[in-house]
């Protein structure tokens, strides 16, 4: 007879454990995947809060385009303009910015290159040199500030020939750039967490245009009735978490932290 409640309560607690627990779709940059925070992040949060996280690693155009259509529950992405448009459209209901890194300009190990004032004077060596550059051309938050940087340089580099679009995610567009030896614009963490299969160094940085802030999006529940609302907000919730924060904070590839956070945790 004990055995038998024993069992019966085993059961009880299996089936009560399955029904709670629910599917949360993450859309999320390639750039914040590639660098395994969020893996890292991944058990803690589903031990927490019971909900099985599924992660949709994208560039930050593609994200949004799937929180348009109801296909995911909370965003993470950067690109600021992208994301103001997207809540003015009411695609969302709450958008947190809480951490940073900042991109930039990487290529061949074995070249020497002057100093720059600014990145529009970089681009503009690029260009007139016709240096081979390497880029994303797949409408994420890197392509999109890669593309403002052309403009605000004045130049239109699509149709030469030393400039390659790959379509691809941030560290396979690294890979390309070392192995074709070009020069191309990334985010600090995802080149420092690869930064030992390649053949590159930085040759620009610390411009304030480069500055690269994370978003959370919390996807408005009236576009699908498959939005999982609340495990969206348990997600906002984790991860402003001041133990998540400090997590994030410490979170580290090679004894190099990766990410800094836009207020302190308490």
């Amino acid at each position: 007879m004990k055995l038998m409640r024993r069992l019966i309560i085993f059961l009880m607690t299996a089936l009560s454990s399955f029904v709670i627990a629910r599917q949360l779709i993450l859309a999320t940059t390639t750039s914040a995947y590639n660098t395994g925070l969020l893996d890292f992040l991944k058990p803690v949060f589903e031990e927490k809060y019971k909900h099985t996280l599924s992660i949709i690693a994208v560039g930050t155009g593609m994200a949004l385009e799937y929180g348009k259509r109801g296909d995911a529950d909370v965003l993470l992405v950067h690109s600021p303009q992208d994301e103001e448009q997207f809540m003015k459209e009411n695609h969302g209901i709450l958008r947190v910015s809480f951490m940073y890194n900042d991109f930039i300009i990487v290529g061949p190990e074995e070249i020497e290159l002057p100093a720059f004032k600014n990145v529009e004077e970089f681009f503009k060596y690029i260009y007139d040199n016709k240096l081979m550059f390497v880029s994303r051309g797949d409408e994420s938050g890197t392509h999109k500030r890669e593309k403002q940087i052309w403009q605000l340089s004045n130049l239109v580099p699509e149709n030469e020939k030393w400039y390659i679009k790959t379509g691809q995610s941030m560290a396979k567009t690294l890979l390309i750039a070392d192995e074709k030896r070009g020069f191309t614009l990334t985010d600090r963490s995802t080149f420092l967490s690869l930064k030992d299969r390649l053949d590159m160094k930085i040759f620009f940085e610390g411009d304030q245009k480069l500055l690269n802030i994370y978003s959370l999006i919390v996807v408005n529940p009236n576009k699908s009735n498959k939005i999982n609302y609340e495990g969206a907000l348990d997600f906002v919730r984790f991860i402003l978490d001041p133990s998540t924060l400090k997590m994030i904070e410490s979170y580290s590839v090679n004894n190099t932290k990766l990410f800094n956070l836009l207020f302190k945790p308490r």
